[in-house]
């Protein structure tokens, strides 16, 4: 059996874990990370995210688990009959772990599979620098270049 494929992005910032927590947990913050605004956040296992793009379409996810302030991860939740290739059930976690140069945020996005489905990999694949940090990231924290 072939392992899920996965999308990671590790990020450096130089602020201390609780900074970096509460840009993720609050919905003016969590607006900013995702580019949509965040209408309704229930911040506890089960609880669920309501967002709205610029169109006006909802997005709606459910959180998995909330560790605070290490772990917190929500799984986007199918669209309606009509609904976009992007309302897949992945599962987003993020990991925030201390470092000697602030915390370091791991992101990491986990696609769910049908029955019966498998994605021949060797391996997680690990996003470089290459890719621009979640859009309209906060601007109080910035990452550290490499």
């Amino acid at each position: 059996m072939h392992p899920r494929a996965r999308v990671e992005k590790r990020i450096v910032y130089p602020v201390g874990r609780e900074e970096v927590w509460a840009a993720l947990t609050r919905a003016e913050e969590l607006s900013r990370w995702f580019g949509m605004e965040v209408v309704s956040f229930d911040l506890r296992p089960a609880g669920r995210i309501v967002f709205r793009d610029a169109g006006g379409a909802s997005r709606r996810a459910l959180i998995e688990e909330v560790e605070a302030p290490c772990r917190f991860a929500f799984r986007w939740m199918p669209a309606p009959a009509g609904g976009s290739a992007r309302d897949s059930g992945s599962r987003v976690e993020f990991v925030l772990e201390e470092v000697a140069e602030g915390t370091a945020l791991t992101v990491v996005e986990t696609p769910s599979l049908a029955v019966g489905e498998l994605i021949p990999m060797v391996g997680p694949v690990v996003i470089g620098s290459s890719i621009p940090d979640p859009i309209g990231a906060p601007p109080r924290i910035m990452a550290l270049s490499r």
